[in-house]
């Protein structure tokens, strides 16, 4: 895979700014906009939209928007990685698998919402309640990305410069740190007790 050298590095101060810019895009607009640029790498950043949709989460407020940040991703992860910042984020849009992020939000939702954890060879959530999941995440997340062609050069000093709650790697001083860890544990030890069907 062809890096895109028309993109010049730029510093994490800079892709900060980036990440906050307005208008936040919906599910489809993001989609839309990497389906028109299939090979491009970057850093993506989810804001929560919908005030008090994870009351127990402090996320990171915006400069300008009532909104929240809740996590900042990659892709690729390195430069060894052929997934595109594209396949990252249909990942985070539809396989609880494949997305660290999903998996976060399936571990603080899966209660309140009635979701059935079960497990193949990790922790997952049913068809259908992978389906809702889905559904919860179009309905009260906001997404912004920026293009930089190495972005795992410049993650560390972004997610310590925006502090989202649910990233665990290069944020191990944050104060939701251990919640989260938490949180996951209860939903894996849920899905290996789980008898629900992944299908």
């Amino acid at each position: 895979m062809d890096v895109p050298f028309d993109v010049v590095p730029v510093t994490a101060d800079e892709i900060v700014t980036g990440l906050r810019q307005t208008p936040l895009l919906s599910i489809p607009e993001m989609s839309a906009a990497l389906d028109a640029d299939g090979a491009a790498h970057g850093i993506y950043a989810w804001w929560l939209a919908v005030a008090g949709s994870l009351p127990e989460v402090p996320t990171a407020p915006h400069p300008s928007e009532p909104v929240g940040l809740l996590y900042v991703g990659i892709g690729p992860a390195s430069a060894r990685s052929k997934r595109t910042l594209r396949a990252r984020f249909r990942d985070h849009t539809s396989d609880t698998g494949r997305s660290t992020f999903r998996r976060a939000l399936a571990s603080l939702l899966y209660e309140q919402e009635g979701w059935r954890p079960c497990w193949t060879d990790r922790p997952l959530l049913t068809k259908v309640d992978n389906d809702a999941l889905t559904s919860w995440q179009a309905a009260n997340l906001r997404v912004q990305w920026f293009k930089t062609p190495e972005p795992w050069t410049v993650e560390a000093a972004v997610i310590r410069a925006m502090r989202p709650p649910l990233n665990r790697t290069h944020n191990q001083g944050h104060p939701f740190y251990e919640r989260i860890g938490a949180a996951r544990q209860r939903f894996r030890e849920a899905a290996e007790a789980g008898s629900g069907d992944p299908r």
